[in-house]
């Protein structure tokens, strides 16, 4: 692995110091110091991180060590932690979660408390979500994060006379609101399978028992969400489309979900759409609450680091406002700091993604269960099968 050696101007660090707690450059600036940080790829990194460590440290050497073979399940995390040694490392949360439970993760509480760390600063959502991946504790921050919201075209409902979404609406308020169009909601979920299986998981269903191995779509409840969305999906009142062919900015629908990347096209777009963003429906007995929240990766510190001081004014450097202005509206996701989410140069309902606070993780649903599911969709719409006989044959079948 190569050893990266970085060059600073102290001063500059010392006065973009803030509420944050952005590391003083003592260890940092150690020229014996070498830190060895575990990464996707050692490109990744340097695309993410070297401009800034260029420019804010001086001595810091640095290996990167690629973590792909464990991400991509090439190697047990077991394997993986024997035979690499790392300081700091990034990981996906469910990754990191498995090594806390294995006690393979230093706890980050006692380093936030030592150093006067602000939390204040950080959304709220994001660092309840943070905790959740460590029963609690953190054990990992994350410098951003994904979420979804709801879009719609304020024209389209001036036109047709239609009242404004609102924030925390259910999905059955949603879908009789997208009846009131021709073109009522469109999505980009990869599936209607993922769209629905969504939608379940708001109203707090489950489609598969992890414990048992058995899909357990076969429920009137499930029935009933698969009965409300099948007219909709059949005459194409709702629609799924990609990133490249967004039904909702051509101004085609009235309402959308969409992502974060999403929002960059239309914050590029100019003023050509007049959009608002409210939140993604919620459940009526949990209004306050999403499951749309996903942290691209957290820091962490292993229990085995040599330099965990060090790794840790590093961390610090990853959460901090330097690191947030210069990857503002990056590929990462929005800035888990507050004053980076919109920057002021966004509309102002864009707290939509993010205000409602995370529901607590469900397990995934296997993949299989989703193939099995637009199949069954597919029945329903073309009239082969009833939304009960349709999942009726799902849970007939078994995951291997």
């Amino acid at each position: 692995m190569r050893v990266r050696t970085t060059y600073i101007l102290i001063i500059c660090l010392f006065f973009i110091t803030g509420c944050t707690g952005q590391p003083s450059p003592s260890e940092l600036n150690d020229s014996e110091l070498t830190l060895n940080i575990g990464y996707f790829s050692e490109k990744q990194f340097e695309n993410r991180y070297s401009s800034l460590l260029s420019i804010e440290y001086p001595k810091l050497n640095y290996n990167v060590i690629p973590t792909s073979d464990l991400i991509t399940e090439r190697i047990s995390v077991q394997e993986w932690t024997a035979e690499n040694a790392v300081d700091l490392i990034y990981l996906p949360p469910a990754y990191l979660q498995s090594l806390a439970n294995n006690g393979l993760l230093q706890e980050l509480d006692p380093y936030i408390q030592k150093t006067s760390f602000s939390l204040d600063a950080f959304v709220p959502s994001a660092v309840e979500l943070m905790k959740q991946y460590g029963d609690g504790k953190l054990y990992g921050l994350a410098p951003t994060f994904y979420s979804r919201a709801l879009v719609y075209n304020s024209r389209l409902f001036d036109q047709y006379g239609v009242p404004y979404p609102k924030d925390q609406m259910t999905w059955e308020e949603i879908i009789d609101l997208a009846h009131q169009f021709p073109k009522g909601l469109t999505h980009s979920y990869p599936s209607n399978a993922h769209f629905l299986i969504n939608i379940g998981q708001t109203e707090n269903l489950q489609a598969y028992n992890e414990d048992t191995k058995q899909i357990t779509l076969d429920s009137s409840s499930w029935a009933d969400l698969l009965e409300l969305t099948l007219e909709p999906l059949r005459t194409g009142n709702i629609a799924l489309h990609d990133l490249n062919d967004n039904l909702f900015l051509t101004g085609e629908y009235a309402l959308g979900i969409i992502t974060y990347e999403e929002l960059i096209q239309l914050e590029q777009q100019g003023s050509d759409l007049e959009w608002k963003l409210v939140t993604m429906p919620t459940h009526p007995a949990e209004p306050d609450l999403s499951h749309h929240y996903v942290l691209d990766g957290m820091w962490a510190i292993p229990a085995s680091s040599t330099e965990s001081d060090a790794a840790w004014e590093l961390i610090r450097f990853f959460m901090s406002d330097q690191t947030a202005k210069w990857s503002y509206r990056s590929v990462y996701g929005f800035s888990s700091l507050n004053a980076y989410t919109s920057m002021g140069q966004s509309t102002s309902d864009i707290e939509a993604f993010y205000k409602l606070r995370p529901a607590y993780r469900t397990s995934p649903v296997p993949s299989t269960i989703y193939e099995l599911l637009n199949e069954a969709i597919e029945q329903a719409i073309s009239g082969n099968a009833s939304a009960e006989q349709a999942l009726a044959e799902i849970a007939k079948k078994e995951i291997q």
